[in-house]
């Protein structure tokens, strides 16, 4: 039975602020930069706050978000379908920037995987990855990782998650 690894947000805060220092210290700013935030519904609150904090100049960083399947869902037509009209969307805000791709936890890999090979079969934008948490057997390894755990024994669950039908109950017994 896995425990519940609970982030608060004050956990989640200061991880944040942490990966903002490292993005800054890698020269990764506004300057040069678009974010993308994978799983919109998981991670906007991280790809918001990296928006701000990688601030140059006054400028804020541009940046969109893309909606990606459920660990219990597929790459289904629709999910492609809407990964292309987004990326047509924002593609004014592409040229000659890194795309840094944002996630509040990464427990497979799976979407990582797909939305990077989309990109580089699509675009020739340089690709940044970060991952607050990332499973340590994920297939896919982040660039920037603020911390791994371990997704066989511990269910990552945030301070503002609240059951739903893509997740199975947590049962502390």
């Amino acid at each position: 039975m896995r425990t519940k690894k609970y982030v608060g947000i004050t956990s989640e805060i200061k991880l944040c602020e942490l990966m903002s220092h490292q993005l800054l210290n890698a020269n990764i700013s506004a300057q040069n930069t678009v974010i993308v935030t994978v799983s919109t519904d998981y991670s906007s609150m991280v790809g918001q706050y990296l928006r701000h904090a990688l601030s140059w100049d006054k400028e804020i960083c541009d940046g969109f978000g893309i909606d990606v399947p459920y660990p219990d869902e597929l790459w289904t037509s629709d999910y492609i379908i809407d990964l292309h009209e987004t990326f047509k969307t924002h593609n004014r805000l592409l040229k000659d920037k890194t795309l840094l791709l944002v996630e509040a936890g990464v427990i497979n890999g799976r979407n990582y995987t797909y939305v990077t090979d989309f990109i580089r079969k699509s675009y020739d934008n340089r690709i940044v990855t970060l991952a607050l948490f990332e499973n340590h057997t994920s297939v896919f390894k982040s660039d920037f990782v603020g911390e791994y755990y371990n997704d066989s024994v511990e269910d990552l669950t945030f301070w503002w998650e609240r059951d739903n039908k893509h997740w199975p109950a947590y049962d502390p017994n």
